[in-house]
């Protein structure tokens, strides 16, 4: 009889997890595809309460910490959008611009770039490798689509684009833990994708459609394998040849060496920024990108550089891994397909 309620249990918590996922995900395109401030707002918050069950994987005091932390950061940022559409809803200020900026900081806020980015550290060591992938690239999602509508007024989102870079590089500088290197390099890209949707809204999706699966690549064998830490790299380094391959070509994709496919939206909006007179800025974001590169190498020389010789090949490979190759490679073909149309409205 406790058997069958556990299950019975287990089951009910699985449902509830989808349905919450299903609601993730609705929201977001609630929030799209909203014609006014009002129903944007409302797809955020709905938003908001479904992704935070969704952190309570296991009851512990750090989780609920993450949560309660996670909710009044997003809550405050929310309340300051909310007030800021309906003064500009009764034209109550004189200054239009202010309310702008201070709508752009609530949505910097919410997306967690710089100099708003200190609260996601402090949540994201606390999570589970898939709400990580959430938190890093679909909960952006959102956010980034009402920035795109604020460029007409975009002095703060350069601003932010910079910094992002700039703090994105130098503190994921000797981090040991996967998951601030992951949050950490989240916040570099996060510059690199403020900076392309002030150019091209197009390059912004071609940006964050190669970013998110590279970090559902890496998600998800950080997850196969139990990783949080970079010395677990080496204490498990008789694995396969294969999974440290894939491995290393996602760290170095993510870092955007070539001649891998993460260098390819780095490349474009390198052009794009040169195109539009954006000389110094363009030196300053392949400096951070050179600096973040270096903290990417730390996972691959725990792997590669500590390796113990095996004395016989393991030839036995996991069903799961060559399911996470195949997708891959998948994505990759799919990612080709897409460069065209862009390759076309840049040159």
């Amino acid at each position: 009889m406790t058997k069958f309620l556990f299950i019975k249990n287990k089951n009910y918590i699985s449902f509830l997890k989808y349905m919450f996922l299903l609601i993730l995900f609705f929201s977001t395109m609630i929030t799209i595809n909203s014609s006014s401030w009002i129903n944007a707002w409302m797809g955020m918050e709905i938003n908001l309460m479904s992704f935070i069950p969704l952190m309570m994987s296991k009851f512990k005091k750090k989780n609920s910490t993450s949560m309660m932390m996670y909710f009044i950061i997003q809550a405050g940022a929310s309340s300051m959008l909310i007030i800021m559409i309906i003064f500009m809803k009764m034209q109550y200020f004189i200054k239009m611009n202010l309310m702008i900026n201070l709508m752009q900081m609530s949505i910097l806020m919410k997306l967690g770039a710089s100099p708003f980015h200190w609260w996601m550290p402090k949540i994201i060591i606390n999570l589970n490798w898939m709400n990580c992938f959430i938190i890093l690239t679909w909960q952006k999602i959102a956010p980034l689509f009402l920035l795109s509508s604020f460029l007409n007024n975009n002095s703060l989102i350069y601003m932010s684009a910079l910094i992002s870079s700039i703090m994105g590089a130098l503190l994921g500088i000797n981090q040991s833990m996967l998951k601030l290197i992951l949050i950490y390099s989240s916040i570099n890209h996060l510059g690199w994708m403020l900076i392309s949707m002030m150019m091209n809204f197009y390059m912004l999706i071609y940006y964050f459609l190669i970013y998110s699966i590279i970090n559902l690549m890496i998600c998800m064998m950080m997850m196969k394998f139990n990783y949080n830490f970079i010395n677990q790299l080496f204490k498990n380094n008789n694995q396969n040849m294969k999974n440290k391959i894939i491995l290393i070509s996602l760290f170095l994709s993510l870092g955007g060496l070539p001649p891998m496919v993460g260098f390819l939206p780095k490349f474009f909006s390198l052009i794009l920024m040169i195109k539009n007179n954006l000389f110094i800025e363009s030196m300053i974001f392949i400096i951070m990108a050179t600096i973040s590169l270096s903290f990417y190498m730390n996972p691959l020389l725990s792997m590669f550089m500590l390796t113990k010789f095996n004395s016989k090949w393991n030839k036995k490979i996991s069903s799961n891994l060559n399911m996470i190759f195949s997708i891959m490679m998948f994505n990759i073909m799919i990612i080709l397909f897409f460069m065209f149309p862009l390759i076309n409205s840049i040159f």
